[in-house]
């Protein structure tokens, strides 16, 4: 078992945030396939249509790089300690 929190998602479907991905296929290839979810993206399709993030395991969250779009997922890092907020290159 994993748990994932969906960055901006709250408790149900909203304005702010509204995660897309293809969850059940990657369900179907972790059960039938032995293959675990890694590098999950979602795709907002509310508040910024189009943004990307990063689907952390938790405890992990998504952390902006400081460089590059803020609305793309290639921008974030999955970090586990507040410190490595802004510098991820520092505490993967």
């Amino acid at each position: 078992m994993r748990f994932y929190e969906i960055p901006g998602l709250q408790h149900a479907v909203g304005t702010e945030f509204n995660a897309s991905w293809d969850s059940l296929t990657t369900l179907e290839n972790w059960v039938e396939h032995g293959t675990p979810p890694v590098h999950q993206v979602v795709t907002d399709t509310a508040g910024v249509p189009g943004r990307t993030r990063p689907l952390c395991q938790y405890p992990a969250w998504p952390s902006y790089n400081g460089a590059g779009d803020v609305n793309s997922a290639k921008s974030l890092t999955c970090v586990q300690d507040y410190r490595c907020s802004g510098r991820p290159r520092r505490c993967r």
